[in-house]
């Protein structure tokens, strides 16, 4: 099978899973599935509603160091970024998900796609449901290997 298509298979299986899961399980299917889906210049503004305030966001770069960044550096990295591209994606593929108590834990495979080039890595995000739905307070990622 081609990976669009079974992207759109799992999008499909997902979305029928949500319709039958509890309200808290369907939002927090949707926060999930919108992280990827409103990841575009034009959706920039809702995306970041995603995320609480607090966030923090970690990765290794390419020298070794530890990067942290809140979320106005997160959001700003993307706000200059995005408008620049003729065509940014990003997809999930294994996502696993453990819930506690109105929280969870995301583990997930990502494909970042930039004008057609696919870059892949691994994504870790927490997220807590509050009075205003679920929250991403916490992303770790890395890409899988070093741009050349």
């Amino acid at each position: 099978m081609r990976p669009l298509t079974i992207f759109l298979l799992l999008l499909t299986s997902v979305a029928a899973a949500a319709q039958n899961a509890p309200p808290s399980r369907a939002a927090l299917d949707q926060a999930i599935r919108d992280y990827v889906g409103l990841y575009r210049a034009e959706t920039l503004a809702e995306w970041k509603k995603l995320f609480h305030p607090q966030l923090t966001v970690v990765f290794p770069d390419a020298k070794g160091a530890i990067v942290v960044r809140n979320l106005e550096q997160f959001y700003g990295a993307q706000a200059n970024y995005l408008p620049k591209r003729k065509s940014v994606s990003e997809r999930l593929e294994n996502v696993r998900i453990e819930e506690g108590r109105r929280m969870a834990r995301v583990v997930a495979d990502f494909i970042f796609v930039d004008e057609g080039v696919e870059s892949r890595g691994k994504l870790g995000l927490h997220l807590v449901e509050g009075g205003d739905g679920w929250k991403i307070v916490a992303i770790v990622f890395s890409y899988d290997q070093e741009d050349e």
